[in-house]
């Protein structure tokens, strides 16, 4: 090859003709993988914005959302209600941030009950496998079987009937059955990460030295699976959250609060008259559905690259 077909880089060009001709070493390629993005980020930023206002909306200067304003039913945005107004005139803006804090309460409560026990069950099955692992198994292919919201209806149905059982125990239950339904998938994420690093060479080092099982799992096992727990816990945040909704809409649970099912729910007969009645809610909702499932995958991609690399 002649000097003239050699490929020359000059020194001010351009980062994407630099790439284009010089080799991309392993290390260029391991940070481009494990680099987040501005997506990712703006994704945080929208679910920090929105779990602070919820949790501070009583020391914000936010009108009282169950307050009703003469006048302004059914009104559209303005100064006055930047969100418009309900059919009774209550303001919009102030119940989707109110909303907010049952939706994101039932669901996390709901989301930390069904990791811990499913990350228990599935640590215990993936490392002791055998007997244990067709148990387990078993009963997650079982409740697995059933589908979701038949499920949670049948649940609610018989433990807290609405009518019969007061709204804190309709809501107690709705988080009992939200968990039920995480646990399963949590514990098969939890337990096919558990099966890949019990056989690491760290963990049999550790069994040859004679740790007891318990630190096994608790020192050496867990610290590693804990990430691809966390990323799948978002992206089951998000499944609850909208399962949540869905239980308001249908009116199961406790229907005299705020939440942006209840609030998607008593808007819908005002479609074609207030349709913000709608939108604002279910676009808050969107939009933290769709940031925890982008940080739940980035999370993800992000711990598959630290297992690549080890």
């Amino acid at each position: 090859m002649s000097a003239l077909d050699t490929p020359t880089v000059a020194a001010d060009a351009p980062a994407e003709i630099v790439d284009a001709t010089v080799p991309v070493t392993v290390a260029e390629e391991t940070y481009r993988r494990r680099r987040l993005g501005v997506g990712f980020w703006l994704a945080v930023a929208w679910l920090v914005a929105i779990v602070l206002a919820a949790a501070l909306a009583d020391l914000l200067p936010l009108k009282d959302p169950n307050q009703t304003f003469s006048g302004a039913s059914r009104s559209g945005p303005s100064a006055a209600h930047w969100f418009g107004a309900d059919n009774i005139g209550k303001d919009v803006f102030s119940r989707s941030i109110y909303g907010a804090r049952r939706s994101l309460t039932v669901a996390f409560l709901s989301t930390a009950i069904g990791v811990v026990i499913g990350a228990v069950l599935g640590l215990i099955s993936g490392y002791y496998r055998r007997g244990v692992d067709l148990a387990t198994s078993a009963l997650f292919n079982v409740i697995l079987s059933i589908p979701p919201l038949v499920l949670l209806l049948t649940l609610i149905a018989f433990l807290a009937p609405p009518g019969k059982a007061s709204p804190t125990t309709q809501t107690a239950w709705v988080i009992v059955g939200l968990a039920i339904l995480v646990i399963p998938s949590v514990a098969r994420v939890t337990r096919a990460q558990t099966m890949v690093w019990s056989d690491r060479d760290f963990v049999l080092a550790s069994r040859t030295l004679g740790a007891h099982n318990k630190r096994i799992i608790l020192r050496e096992i867990l610290p590693n699976v804990i990430p691809a727990i966390v990323s799948f816990a978002l992206i089951g945040l998000a499944a609850l959250m909208l399962a949540e909704a869905a239980l308001a809409f249908f009116g199961v649970g406790d229907v005299t609060g705020v939440s942006w099912g209840l609030m998607i729910q008593n808007g819908r007969s005002q479609l074609d008259q207030a349709p913000h009645m709608v939108i604002f809610p279910a676009l808050f909702m969107s939009l933290t559905i769709f940031s925890l499932n982008f940080v739940g995958d980035g999370l993800r991609s992000r711990s598959e690259v630290k297992e690549g690399g080890i």
